[in-house]
């Protein structure tokens, strides 16, 4: 699996990072990066913006590690395999590597930075420079005899994420343009040549202290591209239908019970999420307060400890809320007349066809009877325990001459 980063993004987030550290006290790194990228001020134009693509991936990839959250994140939802044995060695012979190339790039080298980063380096011919290199590569090695986990642990994990790394073709990281943009999507996944391309504001690469939010943030985002190229979830591109207001409301449903899936996964394999489970029931008493407290708080309860569920499932539930309650509630719990009265926050009002949170559960009750025959003579099919939002009761009582 091949991962790359758009030089948008690196651009903005090397220099978002850069300006933090210095305004923090730590110039090192961000006097390093203008020693290196304001001689190619000097080169002809048609050549800067290669360099400073140059330059940028230079301190995203290697002196600011910042692509490191990114495959922390893919490892942690085991869409590549964790790293073992050969990391700590990997480390120490690139550090070697590092502070050799850091030794030979002077001034002089920044004007010719059209010629390729790497992170391998052709090695000094001088014998104290193979003798280093020997040494680094015996310690790292002893490192890794005396640290090397079991043969067979994570085995079973370790050949998942194989699978999935040899269905995946390539992770294409971007820059997103704002929080609405930000997210994960799965291209070619029809064609079975997926790739998975992950919008990111590069403003989340600014801060360090902040890289748990980071990497929160990622590793959910990859777990819905997981599910998304994973035959036992069988994501599709499903038709909703209805008018856009209740296109809109089915979709936040849904993204928000598969949150929930992805969250409550999460939790399993003790990965920290976005939110924690009480934010996460909070975000669902919003969409379902309606529904009396004991049986809202067993549906929540059985989503959360579910194993496994499909696109079609979890889709299902946030369309029909009678599939979600059959699915967690028992039969005798709630009435067939208590079930009536159930209006979500943001259904449509069944008059205005609106999006309704402020509902009137049982105009009958609390109209008088002039009200409910004026909205009756407009629809002849409605019925008092369907409801309806205030402002429409409210035009009815006007039009009645009872408001």
């Amino acid at each position: 699996m091949k991962v790359s980063y758009s030089a948008q993004l690196m651009e903005e987030s090397v220099f978002r990072h850069l300006n933090h550290l210095e305004r923090s006290g730590y110039r090192s790194d961000y006097d390093e990066f203008h020693s290196l990228a304001d001689p190619i001020y000097e080169l002809p134009e048609d050549d800067r913006e290669i360099a400073f693509e140059k330059v940028n991936r230079l301190f995203f990839m290697e002196k600011l590690k910042l692509g490191d959250h990114v495959l922390r994140a893919l490892e942690a939802v085991g869409l590549i395999p964790k790293r073992k044995r050969t990391s700590k060695k990997s480390a120490l012979l690139r550090e070697n590597q590092a502070l050799k190339s850091d030794a030979d790039f002077t001034e002089a080298d920044a004007a010719i930075l059209p010629g390729e980063f790497t992170e391998e380096t052709e090695s000094d011919d001088s014998d104290d420079a193979e003798q280093d290199a020997e040494q680094v590569e015996e310690e790292a090695v002893a490192v890794v005899e005396e640290e090397a986990p079991p043969e067979d642990s994570d085995e079973v994990s370790y050949d998942l994420a194989r699978e999935f790394e040899e269905r995946i073709k390539e992770v294409i990281v971007k820059r997103a343009i704002n929080k609405v943009d930000e997210g994960s999507n799965v291209l070619n996944r029809v064609s079975g040549n997926p790739i998975i391309e992950m919008r990111v504001l590069a403003s989340r690469f600014s801060n360090p202290e902040e890289a748990l939010d980071l990497d929160a943030f990622l590793i959910q985002e990859f777990m819905h591209a997981k599910d998304m190229v994973d035959p036992e979830f069988d994501y599709e591109d499903a038709f909703i239908p209805g008018n856009p207001s209740v296109k809109n409301l089915i979709t936040s449903r849904f993204r928000l019970l598969w949150n929930m899936y992805v969250d409550s996964r999460l939790g399993r394999i003790g990965v920290v999420s976005v939110l924690p489970k009480e934010a996460r029931f909070r975000e669902f008493d919003n969409f379902y307060r309606k529904i009396p407290d004991k049986q809202r708080r067993g549906i929540f309860e059985g989503i959360w400890t579910a194993d496994k569920f499909t696109h079609e499932e979890l889709l299902s539930m946030a369309t029909d809320l009678d599939t979600l309650m059959s699915k967690y509630v028992d039969p005798g719990e709630i009435s067939e007349e208590e079930r009536d009265f159930i209006h979500l926050q943001g259904s449509p009002c069944p008059l205005c066809k609106f999006p309704t949170y402020n509902w009137v559960d049982d105009p009958e009750s609390i109209c008088d009877e002039m009200v409910i025959e004026a909205i009756q003579i407009d629809f002849p099919d409605w019925e008092s325990k369907d409801g309806g939002c205030d402002r429409c009761i409210e035009v009815y009582e006007l039009r009645a001459g009872v408001g």
